[in-house]
């Protein structure tokens, strides 16, 4: 049975995670697509001096400092988008270059994985923010910001002289993903939150199979794919797992396996 244990905007994020899985002796998958994510926003439109009651002005007028000092000349896409991330927010920039450079320790992990997510999402914020000032953007970025620059604020509800609009964007994405009965065999310890997902998916899985010492009847067996997690390294209270809903999955996964063998509604370990 195959387990998706987390999709990444970028390829590089997708190898580490799945490098760190492999290495813990799980089967591993990589899948690339085409996500999609459409919202329904309102935006307001205006100078910094109109839109000061917005809390969203305030951070953006410190972006805007950075973004003069960096226009002072001219200089090219990469380093435009280093040095803004490096002085905005120093913290999660290195967090995320640990994870570029494959220095994220295994407690630093999954915040680096985050950080470098939250600086993404923010410089796809800027370029919009510089396109509406009319900064050149190419191989170099260049151009003069405003004194009083505009800026679009996105509101989830509606508010005088907002415009009501909608949002698709298509991005890249790389699926990770987890054979589970790769994991049961091979006695595999996953640390995060991924591998307590990957836990929990496990202990289901074999649950199932142990149901299948005290019951062939497959109504029956379906009693044995909810259950309560009291201890795990990745959670801090108990987990009610309920696999009800991919019951057929792991049926099939474990027929193609050769564990057991269906005929009709009854189900049978091979031996």
């Amino acid at each position: 049975m195959w387990l998706r244990v987390g999709s990444y905007p970028e390829k590089e994020l997708a190898m580490e995670v799945a490098s760190r899985l492999r290495n813990a002796g799980a089967r591993v998958e990589i899948r690339e697509y085409v996500d999609w994510e459409l919202e329904e926003k309102y935006v307001l439109r205006g100078r910094f001096s109109e839109l000061e009651e917005y809390e969203e002005v305030q951070e953006w007028k410190k972006y805007a400092e950075i973004i003069r000092d960096l226009l002072k000349e001219k200089i090219d896409i990469e380093s435009f988008e280093r040095e803004f991330l490096k002085r905005a927010f120093p913290k999660e920039f290195e967090l995320a270059e640990k994870i570029r450079d494959e220095r994220a320790s295994d407690d630093e992990f999954l915040d680096a994985v985050e950080a470098a997510l939250k600086l993404s999402f923010l410089m796809s914020s800027v370029y919009g923010f510089l396109k509406v000032n009319d900064i050149n953007i190419n191989d170099f970025v260049e151009g003069k910001l405003p004194e009083d620059p505009e800026i679009i604020i996105e509101l989830d509800n509606e508010v005088e002289g907002s415009k009501k609009v909608y949002y698709l964007d298509f991005t890249p994405a790389w699926d990770v993903n987890v054979d589970v009965l790769s994991v049961i065999r091979n006695d595999v310890e996953i640390e995060g939150i991924e591998g307590a997902v990957v836990d929990a998916a496990s202990r289901v899985l074999v649950n199932l199979i142990a149901g299948l010492e005290e019951t062939s009847d497959l109504e029956e067996l379906k009693n044995y794919v909810f259950g309560i997690i009291d201890e795990s390294e990745g959670f801090d209270a108990e987990v009610y797992v309920d696999a009800e809903e991919i019951f057929d999955v792991m049926l099939k996964s474990l027929e193609k396996a050769g564990i057991i063998r269906i005929s009709g509604n009854k189900i049978k370990l091979r031996k």
